[in-house]
């Protein structure tokens, strides 16, 4: 997905200014779609000029050091709408995780991954922590569509975490375990008196 699709899907729920725009980002998209002010300034550009958001036409809001407000444009939700009904593409994965742990298996190494399985951990448990608090704020009530279907992206953020939680925790006392079988192989066998 590009971003120009979530951007667009912003400016439909609320016109914005560059700067509220990469608030609002901030504080929600950025849980599933993660850029940068610059990124979504640039995009804004090309979203101008591809007739597909329009500024302001205020001419107190064009003078020097005054933010522009953004707005969809009729061609703007045309081509959200075209893009909802496509087909979606496939996430691209890069697990750094994942790829340690082969690292990790292949130097015969486990220990290695031990405070990097730890610290996602403690990731994974502070963002439930965060998306359950959003919840209980902001989702008390399902009123309408709009508000039902944001509590679903906010619901999936928060079975990723369960799932991550799961996951490192069973990668640690598998790490245990094979921790206690090195122990034991290394012990020294006492002879049994007899």
């Amino acid at each position: 997905m590009s971003l120009r699709f979530a951007i667009l899907t912003a400016l439909s729920e609320k016109e914005s200014t560059g700067s509220e725009l990469a608030r609002r980002f901030d504080r929600s998209f950025a849980y599933f779609w993660s850029t940068t002010h610059q990124q979504i300034y640039r995009e804004l550009d090309q979203l101008e000029r591809a007739g597909w958001v329009l500024k302001a036409e205020d001419p107190a809001q064009e003078s020097r050091g005054r933010p522009r407000t953004f707005s969809i444009t009729e061609r703007g939700t045309e081509e959200l709408c075209r893009w909802l009904a496509s087909e979606p593409e496939l996430p691209r994965v890069r697990d750094v995780v994942g790829v340690r742990l082969r690292a990790a298996a292949v130097l015969g190494d486990p220990e290695a991954v031990r405070p990097l399985l730890t610290e996602q951990l403690e990731r994974h448990r502070a963002r439930l922590a965060e998306y359950e608090r959003i919840e209980q704020r902001d989702f008390a009530t399902e009123p309408d569509v709009r508000t039902a279907l944001q509590h679903l992206v906010l619901r999936s953020g928060m079975t990723t975490e369960r799932g991550g939680i799961q996951w490192c925790e069973e990668a640690l006392r598998r790490l245990d375990r094979l921790a206690e079988a090195d122990s034991a192989a290394d012990r020294p066998v006492t002879p049994s008196s007899g």
